[in-house]
């Protein structure tokens, strides 16, 4: 008898050491998340996007934003302290404008959301121990937008990931091109995200679409030699 116990006991031991050793090496572990959103973001976290954060090891928290979430009303968000009493410790601050923000009529337009956004750069450098990452905006469905308008939204997409990064001088900046993980080739929400083709709202199956893109992001930011980590919490 004694010698079927033994190995079951050993076998259980294993097991908890290999148990706590991956919880300890989850890459959210000691990182608290902060989502900026407004209607189309709890969507995305509702969906899939907060449990993939969970399952991965942070903290995460997505309240309601009650103020504006426009491309240009940022920087007023981010300058205000009550904003920074909600936000209280995050590490990690996630922010995305509502469908709407895809309407980009004009190159004059999308040149005034690439300056709204340049604003910010004085806000990462006022919380270096914080990380940043900025998401492009929703695509739409297609009877809800038109083919320039789409075509301005892909625009901004790419230069948040390139342009925008390349010229911020910190390292606590990381940007998630939203709009390429839920588009399809022409720059409309792809059918399988679409809810109701009237409206911009996607459907819930695009939150884990948004959580596993999210994650494996954040994890190859934290793998590379650009970010510290010091007892658990963001250093620069």
């Amino acid at each position: 008898m004694k010698k079927v116990i033994l190995p079951i006991m050993l076998f259980a031991v294993f097991c908890l050491l290999f148990a706590g050793f991956a919880l300890a090496e989850r890459p959210g572990s000691n990182r608290r998340v902060f989502f900026i959103h407004h209607s189309t973001g709890e969507i995305y976290w509702e969906g899939g996007l907060k449990s993939k954060l969970l399952n991965a090891g942070y903290a995460a928290r997505a309240p309601w934003w009650d103020e504006n979430t426009d491309p240009g009303d940022f920087y007023d968000l981010f300058s205000d302290a009550n904003s920074w009493d909600i936000i209280g410790d995050s590490d990690i601050i996630l922010f995305k404008s509502c469908y709407p923000a895809s309407e980009i009529g004009s190159k004059a337009e999308l040149n005034q959301y690439k300056d709204w956004y340049r604003q910010l750069y004085n806000i990462y450098r006022a919380h270096p121990n914080r990380l940043f990452v900025p998401m492009s905006t929703p695509p739409l469905p297609k009877v809800l937008t038109n083919a320039a308008d789409a075509k301005r939204a892909k625009k901004f997409d790419k230069w948040l990931k390139k342009g925008y990064i390349s010229n911020y001088t910190g390292n606590n900046l990381i940007a998630f091109r939203l709009y390429k993980q839920l588009r399809n080739r022409k720059g409309y929400l792809k059918k399988k995200y679409v809810s109701d083709p009237y409206d911009g709202h996607p459907n819930y199956r695009s939150g884990k679409r948004v959580g596993n893109k999210v994650v494996k992001l954040l994890t190859r930011y934290f793998e590379s030699s650009d970010a510290f980590v010091d007892e658990g919490l963001l250093t620069y």
